[in-house]
């Protein structure tokens, strides 16, 4: 029985948010159990080291920030 999503779409716009995240959460419960989501190892970024930034080698604002945007990238 193949069921089309412009088929499904009224009953699913009729229930409430509740059952509607309940749905999407037994979904993506399924996706996963038919195939395994391989999530790759986030890289290291070096220890952060203020002396470049500090005293008499004292860095632009622009290169601090390029720093940190370079170091969060592995948090999204």
């Amino acid at each position: 029985m193949s069921t089309s999503i412009a088929e499904l779409l009224p009953f699913i716009t009729a229930l409430s948010s509740a059952d509607k995240l309940r749905l999407v959460q037994l979904v993506l419960t399924q996706l996963v159990q038919e195939e395994p989501i391989e999530v790759p190892e986030a890289q290291q970024p070096p220890p952060f080291d203020p002396h470049p930034f500090f005293g008499i080698s004292h860095q632009p604002k622009q290169v601090i920030d390029d720093y940190l945007a370079s170091t969060r990238e592995g948090w999204l």
